[in-house]
């Protein structure tokens, strides 16, 4: 999963999480930092953008579009 998502820094894409979050089970998410464990990047939100981060085990899949 890491390396999926460093191939997408910089680039939108549709996260999927094994459970329900604050934003749903599948969000709009602009990763941004990539660390050992977990990932950093942004959600869109009410107009805004929201800085977030999620572990890799809370991660079902992504697909960058960009």
């Amino acid at each position: 999963m890491r390396q999926r998502i460093c191939a997408c820094l910089g680039s939108w894409g549709l996260l999927g999480l094994r459970r329900q979050g604050q934003f749903g089970r599948d969000f709009w998410f602009f990763p941004t930092e990539i660390r050992r464990n977990s990932v950093t990047g942004y959600v869109w939100v009410g107009g805004r953008r929201q800085r977030v981060r999620y572990g890799y085990s809370q991660i079902r899949n992504f697909v960058c579009f960009g």
